[in-house]
């Protein structure tokens, strides 16, 4: 590596070393898992949800992880009451030393001021960050979704409404003296509104989950089944993984476009790997939150990454995180100013082999294949370049008008 390069951020008046936080989930709910993630190099972890009171839907956890579709789903999970999340800060606290414990907190009760006393409790236990959950799906969210109805909002409901998002971040501004991080939903389509919404109120940093309601996959043979092993129906279920990640960047996007480069801006959503954290980064991402690959992978891929990153940035001259960050926003256009330049396919025979795929285009005129060999008319190409993604043999490729010309 040819220079030294800084990875840290910075909420509020709190450095994490770098950018990786553990996101808020099954992998942060006990001593040896924070220790672990410790251990692997993350800056710090997001525990795993409190609610107060004690969480009326807490059950045994229910996860799916369908590969081949590259989504996570779980239909049910525990929550942490005041006091095991209490415990697990505290004995956290007297044992790790270069990692961020910021707690995630819902208040489920009926007054506002109970999430500054929940915020207040926390930080009096040792928090570094106070991180607000109004983002999780499968509380009242899901109740309402499901056609039911909820006394209190919680979570990805409080998190598409502006305006209690700024009376409960002004409270809890108030009630503690470290930084408030608000974790918010992208359901309701608004994500950035909610972002600024926070801002306004105080808040040290916001960012967004990117995980959305969704029905999981069903045996069609056995309609009123599941695929959920060891439960007997359905429910929506709170969706992740790596088939996400175009909705979560678009989410980040959104925000850092709306409250401009001031903020500090965290997101997260199918975040696995070198690629996947640059495109967060560049579009305005200042940390991420990582959780289901440490759900498939654990915390030790950690190290391999902060390693790459370092060389990336190096080969890229780029001396800190802010150096890239933001840098995609200026190559998004919108669809009005889009520059579409003219050209068409051409197919290299010596490769191809006749196999048909690109014959059977339905919206395409220009190929043909007399006596079975494949034949691309220029003049009716109309430059779409479906042929070249499903061409097994990688024989067509697209070339500019006047280029070859």
């Amino acid at each position: 590596m040819s220079k030294t390069v800084d990875l840290s951020v910075k909420i509020g008046d709190v450095t994490l070393k770098n950018p990786f936080i553990v996101g808020s989930g099954p992998t942060v709910k006990n001593l040896d898992q924070i220790r672990a993630a410790e251990d692997s190099g993350w800056a710090g972890v997001s525990m795993k949800l409190v609610i107060d009171p004690e969480p009326y839907i807490s059950l045994p956890p229910r996860y799916r992880w369908l590969k081949k579709k590259g989504y996570n789903i779980f239909s049910a999970e525990k929550r942490l009451t005041t006091g095991e999340g209490l415990k697990l800060l505290e004995e956290a606290r007297k044992i790790v030393k270069d990692i961020a414990l910021i707690p995630n907190l819902t208040y489920d009760g009926p007054d506002p001021e109970g999430w500054g006393r929940l915020a207040k409790q926390f930080e009096d236990a040792g928090s570094d960050i106070i991180e607000l959950n109004m983002c999780c799906p499968n509380m009242s969210f899901n109740t309402e979704t499901t056609g039911d109805s909820s006394v209190q909002l919680t979570g990805a409901s409080l998190g598409k409404e502006p305006e209690a998002l700024k009376e409960i971040v002004e409270i809890v501004k108030d009630s503690v003296s470290i930084p408030v991080l608000v974790k918010i939903t992208p359901e309701g389509g608004e994500i950035a509104k909610s972002a600024r919404a926070c801002i306004e109120a105080g808040a040290d940093a916001v960012g967004g989950t990117a995980s959305r309601l969704g029905i999981p996959d069903i045996d069609i043979r056995n309609p009123m089944g599941t695929i959920f092993r060891l439960q007997s129906n359905i429910t929506l279920g709170c969706l992740s993984g790596p088939w996400i990640r175009p909705l979560a960047l678009r989410d980040i996007y959104e925000m850092r476009s709306l409250l401009g480069p001031n903020p500090t801006l965290l997101n997260s959503g199918g975040i696995h790997d070198l690629q996947s954290a640059v495109e967060h980064i560049m579009l305005g991402a200042d940390a991420l939150w990582i959780c289901t690959e440490t759900m498939l992978r654990g915390f030790a891929w950690l190290p391999k990454l902060i390693d790459e990153l370092k060389q990336y940035m190096s080969d890229m001259s780029y001396n800190k995180i802010s150096d890239f960050r933001d840098l995609l926003l200026q190559n998004i256009k919108a669809a009005k100013d889009l520059k579409i330049d003219e050209g068409y396919a051409v197919v290299d025979l010596d490769r191809c082999t006749s196999c048909g795929l690109c014959w059977k285009i339905g919206h395409c005129t220009a190929i043909t294949h007399p006596v079975k060999v494949t034949t691309i008319k220029s003049k009716t190409c109309m430059g779409c370049s479906t042929c070249v993604d499903i061409c097994p043999t990688s024989a067509i490729t697209m070339v500019k008008k006047g280029d070859t010309e």
